[in-house]
């Protein structure tokens, strides 16, 4: 961020998820499917850290942009399965990708339109660029993205594995993710009323709501109505920490730092997106998978308590 500028972060995105997606075209073979994997990860991590940087930066309230580039993104996430869909019944698979490769490309077009903003400058002192990593404020915003790529984590993984085991039907399921999901577009839509000294109580309330559900989901999973309750409340929780979270991390550091503020709390959701299901995958071997969802959601709710009382002594 402090060499290039958001704006061509943005477009390499659109060039990347075009890749992911025409790689599989060309092959299905396992070096294509990790190409495509490595792509699409790289596309994510550019996209969301020069987008949200980019908004920050040209915005008067950061959680106001924040909530918008969410609600666009959580309505593409709806819209994409439901096209897909009907794509892959009616044409095939590699004409799908090839569409949405192009789609991708395409996107480069709307990102050069955009302002180019100089790349980020260096803080003048190396003590206080140091200094603006120990801010609680950009910890807290770091865990909070860890607690939101954990709940992610587990909707790509096992909440769907627990429904099943319950005996629900395939649709059923469908449905309740689905609500969850949208749930989850909802609280961050609603973030962008929150005030901005209101950021550091609606994280531990998001933090707490998201663990809460989860641990509820677990334990209640055999009830379809319960479950889809408690995934409802910890989406809204974890919907709130996607928005808040970056936006509280550029608030409590300089402008200059904003960008690898924004790019650290990333790197927390990331890491928990991968840490989380091998976690759940080893307390399998110890007990059912409802019993480790429920754990890992007390494990979110411990580490709120944790992290908070942390800031408090620290602040």
């Amino acid at each position: 961020m402090r060499h290039v500028a958001p704006k061509h972060f943005v477009s390499a995105a659109g060039v990347l998820i075009s890749l992911s997606c025409l790689v599989l075209v060309v092959s299905t073979g396992w070096w294509a499917f990790a190409c495509s994997q490595l792509a699409q990860g790289a596309a994510r991590g550019f996209f969301w850290t020069g987008a949200q940087t980019h908004v920050v930066r040209t915005s008067h309230s950061s959680v106001a942009a924040i909530a918008r580039i969410n609600l666009t993104s959580g309505i593409g996430q709806i819209l994409g399965p439901l096209l897909a869909g009907p794509a892959i019944q009616h044409l095939s698979v590699a004409w799908t990708l090839s569409c949405a490769g192009i789609a991708g490309a395409l996107a480069v077009l709307p990102s050069s339109l955009m302002v180019c903003l100089p790349p980020l400058r260096p803080a003048k002192k190396r003590r206080a660029a140091r200094s603006a990593w120990r801010r609680s404020g950009v910890g807290l915003a770091s865990w909070a993205g860890a607690s939101a790529g954990g709940w992610r984590a587990m909707m790509n993984s096992y909440v769907p594995v627990v429904l099943a085991e319950a005996g629900h039907a395939a649709s059923a399921i469908g449905v309740v993710v689905a609500v969850a999901n949208s749930m989850s577009i909802a609280g961050g839509a609603g973030a962008g009323w929150i005030r901005a000294r209101r950021l550091r109580l609606a994280l531990v309330a998001g933090m707490m709501t998201t663990g809460v559900g989860l641990a509820m989901f677990g334990l209640l999973g055999g009830d379809l109505v319960a479950a889809a309750t408690a995934l409802a409340v910890s989406g809204i929780g974890a919907g709130l920490l996607q928005t808040v979270g970056p936006a509280l991390a550029s608030e409590t550091v300089n402008p200059e730092e904003r960008g690898e503020a924004i790019a650290t709390a990333g790197t927390y959701r990331a890491a928990a997106l991968l840490i989380t299901p091998l976690g759940v995958a080893a307390l399998l071997t110890m007990m059912a998978t409802s019993a480790a969802v429920a754990l890992t959601g007390l494990v979110m709710v411990s580490a709120t308590v944790l992290n908070r009382r942390g800031n408090e002594t620290s602040d």
